[in-house]
């Protein structure tokens, strides 16, 4: 009886083939395809992957022709089949892979803007999410992805003492309110801190844990979220966590989230090491 093969999808966006970035994406792929993976790239620069979300991502006529809303106007498409070729062609890849890894180096604290530009106009309403189907119920709950990226930065650099700040709080926006949004279950982050000025060795060693890392990263938990389950989701609550779950809170030395700190200090490290279950992730006694 045939195995239907696993599949990831690396997201890759780098100028240069002689990059590091590009070494880390080939090593990324060598290891997941000696584990029986099918693996998709999609090179958006040597794609000519276009960034801006216009009206030409919409085939045909538009909804509303008077105040062009592209959210809306994606959605309808999506729906309808007649989104660009471009973005219909991502998304089949999305959909048919298990895992998928966002290989970039670190531009303003995000994705380069043409990987913005994939999120912007793949990621769309629908296809990604709903008002009904985000977080930890969202579309893409069976799936896990996860951000691998270099840094022009050292590491002492991004501590919550260092000159940048926390890397925890700017990898928020990225893996809780791209990733986790639309349901993915997000894996740790793979950071390598400043390469280019490092000299080759350290860069080896640096690939050799990638590999390492990659052997057994299926097997990994994901980053700890505060599940919806611990919010009113209506309109009338205003999406607020539950006062019960607030309360229950109270004593815990910590936030729930890097994002949903409730004025406490912030749970270490959770954007980058997955912590043990706790108390923090489990569901309110409390009804909706």
């Amino acid at each position: 009886m045939s195995i239907r093969s696993k599949t990831a999808l690396i997201v890759y966006a780098h100028q240069s083939p002689g990059s590091f970035n590009a070494a880390v994406r080939d090593v990324a792929m060598q290891e997941l395809e000696a584990q029986g993976y099918k693996v998709l790239v999609s090179d958006l620069h040597a794609m000519n992957f276009r960034a801006n979300a216009t009206q030409d991502d919409i085939i045909g006529d538009h909804k509303n022709p008077e105040l062009f809303q592209y959210g809306d106007e994606t959605m309808h498409a999506w729906m309808e089949g007649r989104l660009s070729d471009d973005i219909m062609a991502e998304q089949r890849k999305v959909e048919e892979a298990e895992l998928v890894i966002f290989q970039f180096p670190l531009y303003w604290f995000s994705v380069p803007a043409i990987m913005k530009g994939w999120i912007d106009r793949v990621l769309t309403q629908g296809f990604a999410f709903s008002l009904q189907k985000m977080y930890n119920n969202g579309i893409f709950k069976d799936k896990k992805a996860m951000l691998s990226f270099t840094t022009g930065a050292t590491q002492t650099m991004f501590r919550p003492d260092g000159i940048n700040g926390d890397i925890n709080i700017t990898l928020w926006p990225l893996q809780n309110g791209t990733l986790h949004f639309c349901g993915f279950q997000v894996l740790a982050p793979q950071i390598f801190w400043s390469p280019a000025h490092c000299p080759a060795a350290v860069r080896t060693a640096l690939l050799d844990g990638w590999r390492a890392r990659l052997k057994g990263l299926l097997t990994e938990k994901p980053l700890n979220f505060a599940p919806c389950e611990l919010f009113d989701l209506s309109f009338q609550g205003g999406f607020m966590m539950w006062p019960k779950v607030r309360e229950e809170r109270e004593s815990q030395p910590y936030g729930l989230t890097t994002g949903h700190h409730l004025g406490k200090p912030l749970p270490p490290d959770n954007q980058i090491t997955a912590q043990p279950a706790n108390e923090s992730s489990a569901k309110p006694a409390c009804k909706k």
